[in-house]
């Protein structure tokens, strides 16, 4: 029954004092927050470009002495015309006189070296005892990379690398190529170190001969300590990277290489948003996803990072010799501007205080008001966590919340009727009556403890019964399946069907490995005669996986260990297989797998091998076999055995073999043109059965053909 005195809710909650008293105070902080706002963008973006200014000179000065370097030496070879080929012996002298005379006081130069056009190579690595470390390939070494302990000819050999081609190395190959001096790009050393290292290049001419290049390699860690410096001055922080978004030095401390990453695999440098700096890794983020490494000028924004806003700028960085990093800088707002924020943010809290004592009294008013709106509130909450029981709202003395209230309630009685029937419907199947996997879970998962066995029964090859009888004798066929398996278990049991074939038995007992195979056996045998349905025999088999003595605590996990060991079942000949931990490791390898199948596809990590076809008559290498070979950059090669079964079985051995077919195709027409075969040369490419199968395999193959020049054997 509605109370006899009301008000209306406009009449109660209108209280216009309130509003404008709010109004004004919103006015004067919205004026002072831009007033704020406006004075520390403005200090902000002094300071950071004052720092960036800072350490752009400092970078420019640090790879300015390794570059002339690198020039004046090239310059002293060609005016002395010091190169020979096959003996490096005056190069050798010349480099170790201006190593130790002349350039011993640049700190982070690391490495003097010559590379020629006969492959050879000579050079010298300054070492932490500031000796010199001779790396020698000439044909003194034999044409072999030899490293020695000192630096001199000596039998004391630290190393020794075979295969050594200066001519294709990252430092070689662009000079002789543009025959400019440039920057190499960031790379790892081929020497026993295996260092990250920026090297200046410079090209050496016998008049307008290219005779070979002068590498001068630079320790770029070493910049980070000029960087540490500059934020323990300023509290910044303060990185540079490259135009991959990878980290070249930073005042965080620590490496900038990768230890190994999901991102970045070991030896490998850091992405910027896997600093271990929260600041610069929030920094990073944000330039990447506006994508300001393609902006020519300097960036400015401020981020949150753990409750503390940083201001940031991210600058260009380029020189005459190609080199194109950014310079990212970020400072605390506490760090730029002192007490100041904290001054602000008191005086907001007094003023906030002030206006909070003068809407006191309206508010408990209002609350008074609204009670009945939030009684309504909470038990809608409770509604949709599904606390049923919970009570209802209380009607109040104004009408528009009391007619809120009857209609609130109204609606959850409705509601309670309509889930208790949807709740039905999700805990048990419709079509056989018995428990759905749904309603297997919650109902095992309310007992106590789950000690008991788990069976799955898996109907083979159902979808051929649904193909041949039609989906709705197969449903019958379900229903009459259904009844069977309830006839063989007494009360202690549940059993549900949890798929379109699968069903789940599930014995509370904890029954011996005898009895669980003996009722195992009964459900395979009881699928032996066949079944009977409107004058025609149907015979069915299943597969059987059993699960006992599981610890798990939850029957999601009983049925997902169900579920590997009846996969297992269907390929056992007995139809039958308990569940055993390695059976999830299996699962769970060959879907790790699968995935790095995938990764290695879309990094081109597939490659063609060739195996030589020989002219027994004449001896001549008349052709060639190609065969797929995954070579990984993390775990080298990977045998065949390991991922083509699974390729085939995930569908994944077609782009795979697509792109073995293309390089194969590629290399010999390249081969061909450079001379290295005749046009006669046969190619034979191994595919899988899966892709000869494709119905647009020809259509393929003759575009590859196109796309690399090849041309079929007729």
């Amino acid at each position: 029954m509605m109370p006899s005195t009301q008000i209306t809710l406009r009449t109660a909650v209108v209280l216009p004092f309130v509003m404008i008293f709010l109004i004004t105070i919103g006015v004067i902080v919205a004026v002072q927050k831009s007033n704020y706002e406006d004075m520390v963008h403005d200090i902000s973006s002094k300071q950071l470009s004052a720092l960036t200014s800072n350490v752009t000179l400092e970078l420019h000065q640090f790879l300015d002495q390794p570059f002339n370097a690198s020039l004046a030496m090239s310059h002293g070879i060609s005016f002395n015309r010091l190169y020979e080929e096959g003996d490096t012996t005056k190069i050798e002298n010349y480099l170790l006189t201006n190593f130790k005379d002349l350039y011993r006081s640049i700190p982070h130069l690391d490495v003097i070296g010559f590379g020629g056009e006969g492959a050879e190579y000579i050079g010298f690595r300054k070492e932490a005892n500031q000796d010199y470390t001779l790396m020698i390939q000439d044909d003194r070494t034999n044409k072999t990379l030899v490293i020695y302990r000192g630096s001199e000819i000596s039998e004391d050999i630290r190393s020794v690398f075979t295969g050594y081609d200066p001519r294709i190395r990252p430092w070689y190959a662009p000079v002789a190529q543009s025959l400019s001096p440039l920057w190499s790009k960031i790379y790892t050393n081929a020497d026993e170190r295996q260092e990250i290292t920026l090297s200046a290049l410079t090209p050496v001419f016998y008049q307008q001969d290219f005779m070979g290049v002068v590498v001068t390699d630079v320790k770029i860690d070493t910049f980070n300590a000029f960087l540490r410096e500059k934020q323990t001055d300023t509290n910044a922080a303060i990185y540079v990277y490259d135009q991959d978004q990878r980290l070249v030095a930073h005042s965080a401390g620590g490496s900038v290489v990768s230890w190994g990453t999901t991102l970045s695999p070991k030896g490998e440098r850091l992405l910027t948003t896997e600093s271990a700096n929260p600041v610069i890794q929030a920094s990073a983020q944000y330039a990447g996803l506006n994508e300001l490494h393609l902006k020519e000028s300097t960036s400015r924004f401020d981020l949150d990072v753990n409750g503390e806003r940083y201001f940031n700028h991210i600058t260009p960085y380029t020189d005459e010799y190609g080199l194109k990093w950014y310079i990212g800088v970020s400072i605390s707002e506490t760090d730029l501007l002192g007490k100041l924020p904290e001054s602000q943010r008191n005086s907001w809290i007094i003023g906030l205080f002030a206006s909070l004592i003068g809407i006191a009294i309206g508010l408990v008013a209002f609350n008074r008001v609204v009670a009945p709106i939030t009684s309504t509130v909470t038990a809608a909450r409770h509604l949709a966590k599904g606390d049923w029981d919970s009570h209802m709202p209380k009607p109040g003395h104004i009408y528009e919340t009391t007619m809120l209230v009857y209609a609130f309630t109204e609606m959850a009685n409705n509601l309670k009727a309509s889930f208790r029937a949807l709740r039905s419907q999700l805990l048990y199947d419709s079509l056989t009556k018995l428990y759905s996997r749904e309603g297997l879970i919650d109902t095992c998962d309310r007992l106590t403890e789950l000690n008991g066995c788990l069976m799955l029964v898996g109907i083979n090859k159902f979808r051929d019964i649904n193909d041949s009888l039609g989906h709705y004798k197969g449903d019958q066929l379900l229903a009459i399946i259904a009844e069977r398996l309830k006839s063989l278990f007494d009360e202690d049991c549940y059993i549900a069907r949890i798929g379109g074939d699968e069903f789940a038995i599930y014995l509370t007992k904890n029954h011996d490995e005898e009895y669980v195979t003996l009722s195992a056996n009964r459900i395979v045998q009881m699928f032996a005669a066949p079944f009977v349905m409107e004058k025609e025999s149907v015979v069915v088999s299943v597969s059987v996986g059993i699960v006992r003595d599981h610890p798990a605590s939850n029957m999601t996990l009983w049925l997902r260990n169900g579920s590997i060991a009846l996969s297992n079942a269907k390929l056992d000949i007995t139809g039958i297989s308990y569940y055993k931990p390695e059976m999830a490791d299996i699962s769970r390898k060959r879907t790790l797998m699968q995935a790095k199948i995938k990764d290695a596809i879309e990094n081109q990590e597939f490659v063609p091998f060739y195996q030589p076809i020989v002219d027994l008559n004449s001896g001549k290498v008349v052709g060639a076999e190609a065969l797929a070979r995954w070579l990984s950059p993390s775990s080298g090669m990977i045998s065949p055995l390991d991922f083509i079964p699974i390729a085939e079985e995930s569908g994944l051995i077609s782009p795979i073999g697509e792109q073995i077919l293309f390089q194969a195709c590629s290399d010999t027409m390249r081969g061909i043109r450079d001379g290295k075969w005749g046009p006669e040369f046969h190619l034979h490419v191994n595919l899988s059965v899966n892709q000869l199968s494709q119905p647009d395999f020809i259509k393929e193959l003759q575009n590859t053909l196109d796309r690399t020049g090849l041309m079929p054997i007729t």
